[in-house]
């Protein structure tokens, strides 16, 4: 029986040209005794403590180092061309700069006016009529413009928080859909690989069937295995598409959409269960991840706007004055007209709309007890999403943790003995592919858990958090 290289695995094996030796085993060695622990603790059965003891050789943390290294630089090109080329990302960018330059506009100084009047003109003959030219402008305007300032640098605060978001949010897209993607991807090669090798068993024990060497029910055991790794590599397969799209999506009119299955499938390499380190960043604190939270900063905002409008309200409210001053000429019927300077000034009233200002300042009022409210909800809602995907992240870690021990090293190492005995007749088909399908399971588990840490930290950056206000034009200020 030769290995064989299928589908960039090394698990194919070439079964179908070996036949079963006979029935009766001599005792088993003790490199099978410590396969069969091996099988057991990959199904789960026993304990990953007492292969713990194997650390890795100095080749194996070079390996690793190079893993890391190039599954790190594959997922920051992705980051970088979703960046450049994120529609939501330029949309957000584009927010800040409209709020940027109506802030630059906000406040400005009233602009003089000019008004001209005739009077007392019989027959409409201007020689003996009065007529008036004057020039005014408004004074005390200054709170009214320090408070539409004030709104608006409110805005622009929160166009700026909006960015960060985004930002935040693409990051936690991009990881979990390239991870998702490539971990499917890898799912799918392993169950190809372990579809080739089941191929080779089934021919090999329908062959011996055949000759009175096997019983029916293995052969029904070794398909029925197939058709549930082929339905598997089937889901896997979709998964990879659909991540794919959802990563396509955020690198819309960018180079890096062409080379995108050349990122998946660097990212799909034989190294990326070993450099999940290099992947995932560490577990933050629960503090950090609250005080980092953009939602609240958001909403932080959104009191402070409100704030800012009600003094606007209050600003409006205030009496407006306005003075002017002119010359006017009086025409008289017998001595001619006559000039000379003229003054005035308006002042507004609010206490002659008192019931209308009351109700206009209660709806600001309103809006700041609103405000508050819709941020302790908006803050305790943050607080439970950010834990819970904590918690997942850390349990997701926990479990790569486990993996990343010397179990699976140790497995891989047994596969050859495990060959050598099915070679000689110590180890049967059915318990060589036992061994193999816990493998397998193992290899799989662990990329899994990579995908759930991946899509966990990708909750705790807001990947999945979407608001009208980070897209849309913010609003004028009044």
């Amino acid at each position: 029986m030769t290995a064989a290289q299928s589908n960039g695995h090394p698990c194919a094996v070439d079964l179908h040209r070996t036949t079963c030796r006979a029935a009766s085993r001599p005792a088993l060695p003790s490199k099978l005794r410590r396969m069969a622990r091996l099988i057991a603790a990959l199904a789960g059965v026993s304990a990953l403590a007492p292969l713990s003891a194997q650390l890795p050789t100095d080749s194996a943390r070079v390996r690793i180092a190079l893993d890391s290294t190039r599954v790190s630089r594959a997922i920051e090109r992705v980051r970088a061309a979703a960046r450049a080329g994120s529609p939501m990302l330029r949309a957000a960018r584009a927010n800040v700069d409209l709020a940027t330059a109506r802030a630059a506009a906000a406040g400005p100084t009233a602009p003089a006016f000019f008004s001209a009047g005739l009077s007392e003109a019989p027959a409409s003959n201007l020689d003996q009529g009065n007529l008036r030219l004057e020039v005014g402008r408004d004074f005390m305007t200054g709170p009214r413009r320090r408070a539409e300032r004030t709104l608006a640098d409110v805005e622009v605060q929160a166009a700026t928080i909006a960015v960060s978001l985004e930002e935040r949010r693409l990051e936690g897209v991009v990881l979990r859909d390239a991870v998702r993607a490539a971990g499917a991807r890898r799912i799918a090669l392993r169950l190809a690989a372990e579809d080739q090798l089941l191929a080779g068993a089934e021919e090999g024990v329908r062959g011996r069937f055949g000759v009175g060497q096997a019983r029916y029910v293995d052969v029904l055991r070794v398909r029925t295995e197939r058709l549930r790794i082929q339905s598997d590599r089937s889901a896997s397969m979709a998964e990879a598409r659909g991540a794919r799209a959802s990563l396509t999506a955020v690198l819309t009119g960018t180079d890096a959409a062409s080379t995108l299955d050349a990122l998946i499938d660097t990212l799909a390499g034989d190294g990326l269960g070993d450099a999940w380190r290099a992947v995932l960043p560490p577990l933050p604190s629960l503090d950090s991840l609250l005080g980092q939270s953009d939602v609240a900063r958001l909403q932080r905002t959104d009191a402070a706007r409100t704030a800012a409008a009600r003094a606007l309200v209050l600003a409006e409210q205030r009496p407006q004055v306005s003075a002017f001053a002119g010359i006017q000429r009086i025409g008289q019927a017998n001595n001619g007209p006559t000039l000379g300077p003229s003054f005035g000034m308006t002042v507004s009233l609010p206490f002659t709309a008192t019931r209308s200002n009351q109700l206009a300042l209660a709806a600001a009022s309103q809006g700041i007890s609103t405000a508050g409210v819709a941020r302790e909800a908006a803050l305790a809602e943050a607080r439970a999403r950010i834990e819970a995907a904590r918690e997942r992240y850390s349990a997701a870690r926990e479990r790569l943790d486990a993996f990343d021990a010397a179990l699976l090293r140790g497995a891989r190492d047994e596969r050859e003995s495990a060959l050598a005995a099915y070679r000689t007749g110590s180890l049967s088909l059915l318990e060589l592919l036992d061994f193999e399908r816990a493998l397998s399971r193992a290899e799989i588990e662990r990329i899994r858990a990579l995908v759930d840490a991946a899509d966990a930290w990708a909750d705790l950056l807001g990947a999945d958090e979407r608001s009208d206000s980070h897209v849309s034009s913010p609003s004028n200020g009044r």
